[in-house]
């Protein structure tokens, strides 16, 4: 019983540490957002993992990329298309989400939820124009619509479209895209 208690206890700390970092990044990034806000052809020759590491309201989003091997692939030439959940998208996440996807012994979820965030092509938000598909790294398909001024993928609203990079694009939403599984 005892035991059983005790490591009740060290997960309530565990989930406990990761909700109150992912508060802090939130705090951080909310107060980048009073900073000028990237342009469109701010990270124009910036590759994708150097362009989210300058966007303060992703600092969760390209902190696991640098922790799972996708980091390797969004370096390469590209396109990519990225759509990159805020800080408010993780802080959002059920507790035992949060907690298989941050824990060191499972990259292997980390890594599939990325690669659902992560297409092989360019897509603008411009050009959507109807609703259409893009196929992720992890070919689960995305969705896109355009409903009242706004494109959304997979029922997340892209907050801050095109944002563009040498090697292709990031899209800023307001939700975590949760694999099919």
């Amino acid at each position: 019983m005892y035991e059983h208690g005790g490591r009740e206890t060290q997960m309530k700390r565990q989930i406990g540490l990761v909700r109150c970092c992912l508060i802090g990044m939130a705090t951080a990034s909310a107060l980048f957002a009073l900073s000028p806000c990237p342009r469109a052809d701010d990270f124009g020759a910036k590759d994708l993992v150097e362009a989210l590491d300058g966007i303060g309201e992703l600092s969760t989003f390209a902190w696991a990329v640098h922790q799972c091997m996708i980091s390797d692939i969004l370096s390469e030439r590209g396109p990519f298309t990225i759509f990159a959940p805020n800080e408010e998208a993780f802080l959002n996440l059920p507790a035992e989400s949060i907690e298989m996807l941050f824990s060191l012994d499972n990259r292997d979820a980390l890594e599939g939820l990325l690669a659902c965030h992560v297409a092989p092509d360019l897509v603008l938000c411009s050009e959507v124009l109807h609703d259409s598909s893009i196929t992720a790294l992890n070919d689960e398909v995305l969705n896109l619509v355009r409903k009242n001024g706004a494109v959304y993928v997979r029922g997340a609203r892209i907050v801050k479209p095109d944002i563009r990079c040498g090697n292709g694009v990031i899209h800023i939403i307001d939700q975590v895209i949760l694999n099919n599984d």
